[in-house]
């Protein structure tokens, strides 16, 4: 029943759930369906279940945020891209897609009135999300000191009116917002209209899609913007292979996009749909079978991925002695995970010279090191392993953390979006081995952490 569960909260809401994470939703799924399962899914895969999806979408989707996020993104908006419109039309136009509690598009409208560069009776924000709760709470736009920890006192008190409950954004800026609550995966041709858009910001929301519905979501943005708009994403995303209708941008820390005014994409076209028509629920994959059991190296890896570890050196000791290369890895894995650091060393650096196990094996490594306290060395075995591998993301993600410690700051945040944009793609192998009992998902939360620790005003 949950793959079937997982299925349609894909489609509906674009979700990727790491097959890690099955779990946390079963308690979700047995409190919504009260005890009748199969009749909960057919009522999700029908069309009259959007007040049942609207109770999901604020169970499953996390807006954490706060006022002036990525500040240097928002200054280049203000100050140099809605400018750059100025001559051209008489309103600007700003989309924010996936504005959770509203702090990201009253950011703007503070911004805006701040820096002085756009006439505030011309600028129109709009901002979306599918959690109508966070729109509730956007459009009351009462916050906590916690979501303000970034905005200097004098600004503070400037605009904000502080409350019993918190505090109140003045009327002028807050006035200056309209919410709406919509899907970023349905189909609404005239919200999408051609040159509806000035600038878009989607930033921190893509990452949690599957590559193909990114791909649908950016072509219909692009389209939706004018010619030459322009397009903000979080800095651990990334269009690399996802879009080639945007050039991408550098002022100072701030990376962004600008559509090219020879765009492929037809301004009188429309996007192909972000999704299939849900399918019925005898289409959905059902489980007709146990799985078969595995047995031989893949058992050994199971039981890694479980942290089983003294039962997968059991599993792995019980086996004929291979010297093929997985096995061996699988060996020093194991003997890491043990403590024996000399052990899985003297296996790792053997490895290094197996073109296939090459990258991991300088990852192992640099685990080594680290543990031992060697962070200089661990850093340049995982320089050594992306290298190797060009898109392990894990290598990245480890030499961008230790480059943070070290006070590289410039080094940490090239690998850290480097990590962020490549562990979508991640090898199942490297995220068994190495993943720490982290999916996916787990894994890009701690690398957005510490990308904030080396980014963003404590």
């Amino acid at each position: 029943m949950i793959d079937r569960f997982v299925a349609l909260v894909q489609q509906r809401l674009g979700l990727v759930i790491d097959k890690g994470q099955w779990g946390e939703l079963e308690p979700l799924l047995a409190e919504r369906a009260a005890g009748a399962v199969e009749r909960y899914l057919e009522r999700l895969a029908s069309s009259s279940s959007q007040e049942e999806w609207k109770a999901l979408a604020e169970r499953l989707t996390v807006g954490e945020t706060y006022f002036l996020r990525h500040l240097t993104q928002l200054e280049t908006l203000v100050d140099e891209v809605l400018p750059s419109f100025l001559r051209q039309s008489s309103n600007i136009r700003v989309l924010c897609a996936g504005c959770s509690s509203g702090e990201e598009p009253y950011s703007v409208a503070l911004l805006a009135r701040e820096r002085g560069r756009v006439d505030a009776s011309r600028l129109r924000i709009l901002g979306i999300d599918v959690n109508p709760r966070a729109i509730a709470l956007a459009r009351r736009a009462c916050y906590s000191s916690w979501s303000l920890r970034a905005v200097p006192v004098a600004l503070r008190d400037q605009w904000f009116k502080r409350t019993p409950e918190g505090f109140a954004l003045r009327p002028q800026v807050r006035d200056q917002v309209i919410f709406e609550e919509r899907n970023l995966l349905e189909d609404a041709p005239a919200f999408w209209a051609p040159g509806s858009f000035h600038a878009i910001l989607c930033r921190n929301v893509v990452l949690y899609f599957p590559p193909e519905v990114t791909r649908r979501i950016i072509a219909r943005m692009a389209q939706a913007l004018v010619p030459g708009g322009f397009l903000f994403l979080g800095p651990s995303e990334t269009l690399r292979g996802i879009s080639e209708e945007f050039e991408l941008l550098r002022r100072g820390d701030a990376f962004y996009y600008r559509r090219l005014p020879t765009s492929p994409t037809a301004m009188t076209s429309r996007p192909p749909p972000l999704l299939p028509p849900p399918p019925s629920v005898a289409a959905l994959p059902r489980s007709t079978s146990t799985p078969p059991p595995v047995d031989g190296l893949e058992a050994v890896l199971r039981l890694l991925e479980a942290e089983r570890y003294t039962e997968a050196w059991a599993r792995l000791e019980a086996l004929p002695q291979e010297e093929q290369p997985r096995a061996l890895l699988l060996r020093a894995v194991l003997h890491l995970h043990a403590g024996r650091l000399e052990a899985a060393e003297h296996l790792g650096r053997q490895l290094t010279s197996a073109g296939a196990t090459e990258a991991p094996a300088q990852y192992l490594l640099g685990l080594c090191l680290e543990q031992s306290g060697n962070e200089v060395g661990a850093r340049s075995r995982y320089t050594a392993a992306v290298r190797a591998d060009p898109t392990f993301a894990l290598g990245y993600l480890r030499a961008g953390t230790l480059a943070r410690r070290a006070g590289d700051l410039a080094d940490a945040r090239v690998g850290l979006r480097m990590a962020l944009s490549l562990l979508p793609q991640e090898k199942p192998l490297y995220l068994s081995l190495f993943g720490g009992g982290f999916g996916r998902h787990g894994l890009m939360q701690v690398g957005l952490q510490e990308l904030h620790a080396c980014t963003e005003v404590p």
